[in-house]
């Protein structure tokens, strides 16, 4: 059941600012919040692409690039790879990390630039894939976002979406309920650097849109086709989008 809170403010500033006080812990607070999960939901989402002809893919709200550095990897043809973000706090972690990962992976076709997702410097069709992992539900306007990706993306293009969501099943929403509430800002209090951030995860998530709604954004944005995937106990959705009519 969704509860009567106060509307969040998800202003750009705002959020970019949040995350960036969050970037320094971001990504050991996640693997320890989530127990690890959020990997196999990303991994489930890469797995979706395999074996497709790919050579431009566009992660957006990339913060510290996780899904960048794992859709590149994991891509039969190493494509451009340009994860796409308005934290500067996030993308200093992106970047700290693709110096890293080159003294291992040398060739790797990967850059980050900071960028509102709302208004893309891209040209129209540059993409065959696009992505926005755990990031739509902290737009102000996700319509207009869904347009604007799909402007970005090829005819024949694909557009993975994986957001957190609200269980159908009481029990299992009582108890993320309790969990979020309640022990993750116990561990945001060892772990991260900005307590507050956390108790904005869990509300963005109570006031996000239900998936009939997302599917119908999705129409209305002119996507035309959709499969989608409901994982972890109804507790996230992975939508594969299809710009184009035919299978």
């Amino acid at each position: 059941m969704r509860t009567m809170t106060q509307k969040l403010d998800k202003s750009a500033k705002v959020i970019s600012n949040m995350f960036s006080s969050l970037a320094p812990r971001y990504d050991l607070m996640n693997d320890i919040m989530t127990g690890f999960t959020h990997r196999y939901t990303r991994n489930f989402a890469v797995k979706l692409l395999k074996n497709k002809k790919i050579n431009r893919v566009l992660d957006l709200a990339s913060g510290t690039g996780d899904f960048s550095f794992l859709l590149n990897f994991n891509l039969n043809s190493n494509p451009l790879t340009i994860g796409c973000d308005f934290s500067k706090g996030m993308l200093s972690i992106a970047h700290y990390r693709q110096k890293i990962l080159r003294l291992k992976y040398k060739n790797r076709n990967i850059t980050f630039i900071n960028s509102d997702i709302s208004h893309l410097p891209f040209s129209n069709e540059a993409f065959e894939v696009c992505a926005i992992v755990y990031g739509l539900r902290n737009v102000q306007n996700p319509l207009w976002v869904l347009k604007e990706i799909y402007r970005v993306t090829k005819p024949t293009g694909h557009l993975i979406i994986v957001e957190s969501l609200l269980p159908q099943n009481p029990k299992i929403n009582r108890l993320l309920s309790f969990y979020f509430k309640k022990i993750v800002p116990k561990l945001a209090s060892i772990f991260s650097s900005n307590i507050q951030a956390y108790d904005y995860y869990f509300t963005s998530v109570e006031q996000f849109i239900t998936p009939s709604k997302t599917l119908n954004l999705l129409k209305r944005s002119k996507w035309n086709r959709v499969t989608n995937y409901n994982l972890l106990l109804g507790s996230v959705m992975v939508y594969h989008v299809f710009k184009s009519k035919r299978r």
